[in-house]
């Protein structure tokens, strides 16, 4: 009998390029992203804004959600809650909450320094920027990047509630442009330095597992010897 063909060919040299620089693709796309809503989605938004910002009950809800993410308000208490949850791994855990909050709060300022964005109020809707040596620090959003980096650090520990922490997050994001405190690019780059920066945390120092999820694991890799 002949040689019979793989049932699965392998990948072309196209297919095996885009595998290997899929994270860099990724972060092409999303630059791009931004780049789009700088030029288009950020004024565009503006122009309609104020029925949905001028809602009441909108605006107090964002106002509340937006508390909740504030490094002088409630996001002490979130991290505070994610590192009870944590119970035996909290040591581990602060280390990597810490850790995610110098990287990211450090990159945010870098850039809102060096790229002087007013708030939309201030920039008349306009996407201004007015570089480093003044007093606008609109771009990007720390609420984001503090949400995210916090969203992500817990998904690690608690993969399970994953989508509760990343929809948490969001819901913090989206509260600072309903306040009409930043455009939606400085939220999307917050919430990308967020992520990363607890990514990086990670790699680092990678997330411990409980007992039960330890057990669980070691449970399903056992194979039985007949």
């Amino acid at each position: 009998m002949g040689d019979m063909r793989s049932a699965n060919p392998p990948a072309s040299s196209g297919h095996k390029w885009v595998r290997q620089h899929r994270s860099w693709l990724v972060i092409a796309l999303f630059l791009l992203a931004v780049l789009l809503c700088i030029a288009f989605v950020d004024t565009a938004y503006e122009r309609i804004d104020e029925p949905i910002e001028s809602i009441p009950l909108v605006a107090s809800i964002a106002q509340m959600v937006s508390d909740a993410g504030a490094r002088k308000g409630g996001g002490p208490i979130l991290a505070l809650v994610v590192i009870i949850l944590a119970g035996r791994r909290w040591k581990y855990i602060i280390r990597n909450v810490v850790a995610g909050l110098v990287v990211q709060t450090a990159t945010v300022q870098v850039l809102k320094d060096l790229t002087g964005r007013p708030r939309p109020p201030d920039s008349e809707g306009l996407t201004v920027f007015y570089g480093p040596g003044t007093d606008f620090h609109s771009f990007p959003s720390s609420h984001a990047a503090f949400a995210f980096m916090l969203a992500t650090v817990a998904a690690a520990y608690f993969p399970r509630w994953r989508w509760l922490a990343y929809a948490g997050a969001t819901a913090i994001a989206l509260s600072r442009v309903l306040l009409d405190r930043h455009f939606i690019s400085d939220i999307m780059v917050g919430a990308f330095i967020g992520y990363v920066a607890a990514y990086l945390v990670l790699r680092w120092w990678p997330a411990r597992e409980s007992g039960a999820e330890a057990q669980e694991n070691i449970s399903s890799s056992e194979v039985s010897v007949p």
